[in-house]
């Protein structure tokens, strides 16, 4: 007897706040569920993304009233108003691509959670704010959610602080970022000199601080025709937000006319950063998977990462690696990418190579084959 599909409930409520990883593996998830053509599932979205696009009250940097609301409107969609979706919906699996699962549901309940930064960062949150999460997420592991992750090497940092009775599955993120720079139709490049590239939001666990000092050791080595870009908004809170140490240092080092801070960029513009780079660099000492490593690789821009863990497994022979995080170190990778035209040649070659194996196509499939063993055991 042929099996009616297995409906799928997809969780996008945090979509109304993500602005940097867990929106791109969202977006991505919707990309492949908005193609999928197949007989196996059928895939139900709650709430509307559309909607949630269409409004910007909770995004950017909001005061700490809108704060408190999501959150209070977040838990309040994970304990009731989720459950009742999956009743009126019939699921077969609730799937929630946002740290915390609901505490009950109709079908089974799958939880992502990218990264260990609340336990290995705690200062970044507000105490009581963590103490309610991680509480409701142990209650949640408790009575029955299944847990994925973006990495392997996220899944030993996780296993480390969350006991689970069921194993804890590491399926990459994908994008379908293969056609980056066919994508971008600009001339000319928004900067009038070479220009090593980081985007991303300005948080401390980013590590912008020693980027600008790696650059200016760069600057007197290799002269001042160079410039800096770092794309990216503030930090989300006082605890996690780097700006005003990242401005401090470009002032305390005189690289006012170096360094480049364009703030956020719409993804038209910012397509053009990315093709005409020299080379990105992602100093950061905390990522779960590292995506903007993924993109980088499909404008085929050279990529430079320091020693953690996440960056070098997705990067793989496709990222030349620092093996400190020692300024000098930083300077002098981006000193082989400016003064190495072969190496640069090697590093695009191979980004490309992986970028294969990260494909959207290559990730949704994972996802469909976890969800089949889950099931039914297949």
């Amino acid at each position: 007897m042929k099996r009616r599909p297995a409906r799928i409930l997809v969780d996008v409520f945090y979509l109304h706040l993500a602005q940097t990883g867990i929106k791109t593996y969202i977006d991505s998830l919707l990309a492949q569920v908005a193609a999928y053509e197949g007989t196996e599932f059928q895939f139900v979205v709650y709430p509307s993304p559309q909607k949630i696009r269409k409004s910007t009250f909770f995004k950017g940097k909001t005061p700490r009233w809108k704060n408190w609301l999501f959150q209070g409107w977040y838990f309040l969609h994970k304990m009731w108003l989720l459950p009742l979706k999956s009743i009126r919906c019939g699921s077969d699996l609730v799937f929630c691509p946002d740290i915390l699962p609901p505490l009950w549901s109709v079908g089974k309940r799958v939880v992502v959670i990218h990264d260990a930064f609340f336990w290995e960062s705690p200062e970044h949150y507000h105490p009581l704010w963590r103490k309610i999460y991680l509480g409701y997420l142990a209650v949640g592991i408790w009575s029955g959610a299944r847990i994925l992750t973006v990495s392997e090497y996220a899944k030993n940092r996780i296993q480390i602080f969350l006991k689970t009775s069921h194993p804890i599955t590491a399926i990459p993120t994908g994008m379908d970022a293969l056609s980056g720079r066919q994508e971008s139709t600009a001339e000319f490049s928004p900067v009038a000199y070479p220009y090593f590239l980081h985007v991303g939001v300005m948080e401390h666990r980013k590590n912008l601080v020693t980027l600008v000092q790696a650059f200016s050791v760069f600057v007197e080595n290799y002269g001042e025709k160079f410039r800096l870009v770092l794309v990216g908004e503030r930090g989300p809170r006082p605890t996690l937000d780097a700006y005003d140490d990242v401005v401090r240092e470009i002032t305390r080092l005189g690289l006012e006319e170096q360094v480049i801070l364009p703030g956020y960029l719409h993804k038209e513009e910012l397509n053009k950063y990315f093709r005409f780079a020299l080379g990105y660099v992602f100093p950061s000492k905390n990522e779960g998977f590292g995506l903007p490593v993924l993109e980088a690789f499909s404008f085929d821009v050279p990529v430079i990462v320091g020693p953690q863990g996440a960056l070098k497994e997705v990067g793989g022979d496709g990222v030349l690696c620092c093996d400190s995080y020692a300024p000098e170190a930083f300077a002098a990778a981006m000193g082989r990418l400016a003064s190495e035209p072969d190496l640069r040649l090697s590093l695009v070659s191979a980004g490309r190579n992986r970028l294969r194996a990260y494909s959207g196509e290559k990730f949704f499939l994972s996802l469909q084959s976890y969800f089949n063993r889950l099931l039914h055991g297949d």
